[in-house]
């Protein structure tokens, strides 16, 4: 391990940061007594490596791979009971119609298998290989008190060799009769497949339908036979497949989804439905699978890491989105608006909103609409008072990421943002952003009342000022109402006095004392220039 991990502890099992369970602890839901380590070593014959006294919290086992333990010894123990009802099942039945030697529990396998035992696997191999109306009597559900009937030797005939012509496109399995090969595709009716849309080929695998596509749909690139599309790669062309197939779309936001259970778990955003219940904090979610996200935060747990640029992530999905987001540059959605690219249709939608004034989602404590969900939820946390983000030097807490990574800058100085132009660094993309107007002179934003144009809304807002003659601000020196304090607050400094020495003062206070238009309540340092503008608009 080349780095250095300054945490308080770590998970032996996933390597997750916090602080958890010792290994040598007892563990909670077993009443033998044993160790967490003992466990380990017992059902996976895993054995860690012990570390000295002052580093307890490097021996760890955190709340998520306790019940991952649990779950593996219960499996081997179910391997092992059901092994040996099967070494009963043989040695009561099976030999004492056979004559053959006993099967003893730590005996492997013979090598040498008669003919018979040749003719049973054959025989059980081509189970789902028969008549249809041989399969549709046969029971499909499994019991799991079954016991396999002893076999006679009368039972055993010779299996009659016929050409199996019939084969599944999905697994490439042969059949002898068209109804099994019926049959058989129902068990593929519920499993997720990739079709390919220029030869109807299917496969099971996504990699699968890739590779079938770089080879043998290449032709001076990738293209689409149902639209006039063309791609450079076999996997945007596979992607692109998506938007020829049948689609369930959203009454409420238009979102489409390649699959019914994806709509219907999707509705539960609108209706609010949430019947899973964080057992922690109580907190409940509409999906099983946010909640178990949601546990991750308790837990401290992110598994996935970016092989790129290191970020850690609780879920697959968020590791595959930032990497397609942030580190591929791929973005293929087009706004047809002003023709801004996006790198998914999601984020597409959320921009088209800005042209449409949209803002479906509504918070229900002060009413105020947001375009997006994910907006409306850290919107949340302003009446919640929740601040999950924690400042690691002094402690301060933030609602937001981006606000709380803003924060921490101010500790480590870092400014990763620069301007090409003059090299000025920033600390914040959205300072930079500001700073470049400088030049190129954009002003965005106008007065309504005298047309001024300005670089930033906070000029504006003190511009305002001017004309409603609100001053907010009071000066804790001299009591007065200010309605800019940073530029008062010179007035008290003794170096910026020192610099109107000899009368400059008095000349420099012209400018808090302005002159105003009554006709367009525009302000003027000089009474001349007052007269000169009503001269010049003849006021």
């Amino acid at each position: 391990m080349s780095e250095t991990w300054n945490i308080s502890g770590i998970c032996r099992c996933c390597h997750s940061h916090g602080t958890f369970n010792n290994l040598e602890e007892l563990c909670l839901y077993d009443e033998k007594g044993e160790t967490y380590s003992n466990k380990l070593q017992n059902t996976l014959s895993v054995t860690l490596c012990q570390v000295g006294d002052t580093l307890k919290s490097f021996y760890s086992i955190c709340d998520v791979c306790i019940p991952r333990l649990r779950d593996a010894e219960l499996f081997r123990l179910q391997i092992l009971r059901c092994e040996d009802q099967f070494l009963q099942y043989y040695n009561d039945y099976y030999i004492k119609e056979t004559k053959e030697e006993p099967l003893d529990e730590v005996t492997s396998v013979n090598n040498e298998e008669t003919d018979e035992k040749l003719l049973l696997e054959d025989t059980f191999s081509d189970i789902d290989d028969q008549p249809l109306a041989t399969l549709q009597s046969q029971d499909t559900k499994p019991d799991i008190n079954w016991v396999t009937p002893p076999v006679m030797d009368c039972d055993i005939k010779p299996l009659k060799q016929e050409s199996k012509k019939y084969t599944c496109d999905v697994c490439q399995k042969k059949f002898t009769y068209h109804g099994s090969l019926e049959m058989h595709i129902q068990t593929h009716k519920f499993e997720k497949t990739y079709p390919c849309l220029i030869c109807k080929a299917i496969f099971k695998k996504n990699k699968d339908l890739i590779i079938h596509i770089s080879e043998n749909h290449e032709d001076n690139g990738y293209a689409c036979n149902l639209c006039e599309s063309n791609f450079d790669d076999p996997r945007l062309l596979k992607k692109h497949f998506s938007i020829h197939l049948v689609k369930f779309k959203c009454e409420f936001c238009e979102k489409e989804f390649s699959k019914k259970k994806g709509l219907k778990e999707h509705l539960k955003v609108h209706t609010r439905e949430k019947k899973y219940k964080c057992d922690i904090c109580h907190k409940c979610f509409g999906h099983n699978q946010t909640l178990k996200s949601h546990i991750l935060t308790h837990t401290g747990e992110r598994p996935y890491v970016c092989d790129i640029c290191g970020r850690r992530f609780p879920q697959r999905t968020h590791l595959k989105r930032h990497i397609h987001i942030i580190h591929t540059g791929i973005k293929p959605h087009t706004c047809t608006s002003c023709n801004k690219k996006f790198s998914s249709k999601s984020y597409l939608l959320i921009h088209q909103r800005q042209h449409t004034g949209e803002k479906p989602f509504k918070c229900d404590v002060c009413n105020k609409n947001f375009r997006a969900y994910t907006t409306l939820k850290v919107h949340m946390r302003v009446h919640t008072g929740f601040k999950p983000y924690l400042c690691t030097f002094c402690d301060r807490q933030f609602a937001q990421m981006a606000s709380f990574k803003l924060h921490e800058r101010t500790h480590t100085g870092e400014r990763p943002f620069s301007c090409k132009i003059c090299k000025k660094s920033f600390s914040d993309n959205g300072y930079l952003k500001i700073h470049m107007r400088i030049h190129t002179g954009d002003k965005p934003f106008d007065c309504d009342i005298c047309k001024r144009s300005f670089r930033e809304t906070g000029q504006l807002k003190r511009h305002m000022r001017v004309h409603t003659g609100v001053k907010p601000y009071t000066c804790k020196v001299c009591n007065k109402q200010i309605g800019n304090l940073s530029k008062h607050m010179r007035v008290h400094d003794e170096k910026y006095l020192n610099e109107f020495a000899n009368g400059k003062l008095k000349i420099h206070l012209r400018v808090h004392s302005s002159k105003y238009c009554d006709v367009c309540n525009s302000n003027f340092t000089e009474i001349s220039d007052l007269k000169r503008h009503k001269c010049k608009n003849d006021v």
